[in-house]
């Protein structure tokens, strides 16, 4: 307990440190000579320049602070600042492990081809797949990212400015390192994408499979298949909606969605669901019988994040994943619950991925 005390204190030290370079530079106060030598330091390795002065008494002095150009978004950079930030804290410098850079990339990848459902993507999973491919064998996986910045500066103070974050940047177990970047489109805005990850070597004497960590699938309260329908139902008589009534057909092509989404690895965007209607003479055998017109899909997971006030959580009740996390979607959700032309219905979930498919 007193060990972690300690790191939390020196993280809240460290997160202080970092914050007050930004606060003179907002409110262009003067800094204080008793803070100079501390600010300057900091400054250093964060998208902030300096000019210092000396008194004739021979104490530092910062004349002026402001922020330095925007350079590019580079792994190496990132990763030299990652160095320095251990280094001032003490901890050990860290090697870099092509196995891991490979993995890392991978995920930088798999970020970038879904950017849109970024929040909802089952990293664990992901990296557990990459992992059990590599040469190396891998321990004690862990890692941050972050969408956004386009440069290098902006994007390790992005991770430096979030507690849980830069509480992995200094993974004490941590032996190898990796740094990953890479670039989208999001809303038709350019971003950048950043991903850090550090591991340890396994045991030279243990084999690959063995020693690469399984990732522990995050563990959710249940919410049962029939729980979502009644859930569901209530929402639309609370609209003036008819009931829907569950189909068996449905229940077959929601089972397959969700084999789909586990397969993946999180939420698709619904690329499966489109890529299954393409070709109206090649459909699922569930939706050629299914004697019905329309059919429609809301997919969530249960980490799941409420699109009106930004916040996450986890649901715990078929109710807030119908109320909280549909309801508040800009993507169509809450209107296929409350499209008065679907009759029918079915919900099925595994991993925490819920399938939700209406039916005319």
């Amino acid at each position: 307990m007193d060990k972690r005390r300690g790191i939390f204190l020196l993280l809240f030290v460290g997160l202080t440190a970092v914050l007050l370079p930004y606060f003179f530079l907002q409110t262009q106060r003067a800094v204080p000579s008793l803070l100079s030598p501390l600010v300057n330091s900091v400054a250093k390795v964060l998208p902030i320049s300096s000019q210092v002065t000396t008194t004739p008494e021979g104490k530092l002095v910062i004349s002026r602070l402001e922020k330095k150009s925007a350079k590019p978004l580079v792994a190496s950079e990132v990763l030299e600042r990652t160095s320095e930030y251990r280094s001032r804290f003490g901890y050990n410098d860290l090697a870099a492990n092509d196995d891991l850079i490979t993995i890392t990339q991978r995920l930088t990848d798999a970020i970038a081809k879904n950017i849109d459902t970024y929040d909802d993507m089952l990293f664990e999973t992901l990296i557990e797949s990459y992992a059990h491919d590599s040469k190396t064998a891998l321990a004690a996986i862990s890692h941050v990212s972050v969408v956004g910045p386009t440069s290098s500066d902006e994007a390790f103070a992005a991770f430096v400015a979030d507690v849980d974050q830069s509480e992995i940047l200094l993974d004490s177990d941590a032996e190898i390192i990796a740094v990953a970047t890479g670039a989208a489109e999001y809303q038709q805005i350019p971003v950048g994408i950043t991903v850090i990850m550090f591991a340890q070597k396994a045991p030279k004497n243990q084999t690959t499979q063995a020693t690469v960590p399984v990732a522990r699938k995050q563990a959710f309260p249940e919410i049962s298949d029939t729980s979502m329908i009644v859930a569901l139902n209530e929402y639309r008589r609370a609209h003036g909606i008819p009931q829907l009534i569950e189909h068996p057909l449905l229940c077959q092509y929601a089972q397959k969605r969700v084999e789909d989404l586990v397969a993946f690895g999180g939420l698709d965007g619904h690329a499966g669901f489109q890529k299954d209607f393409e070709d109206l003479n090649n459909l699922p055998e569930p939706i050629k019988q299914y004697p019905g017109g329309k059919i429609g899909e809301n997919l969530a997971y249960q980490n799941c994040r409420n699109m009106t006030t930004g916040d996450g959580f986890v649901a715990q009740t078929a109710t807030a994943l119908i109320e909280w996390c549909f309801d508040s979607s800009t993507k169509g959700h809450r209107e296929a619950q409350l499209n008065p032309k679907f009759t029918a219905v079915c919900s099925r979930h595994q991993d925490g991925l819920f399938a939700v498919i209406f039916g005319e």
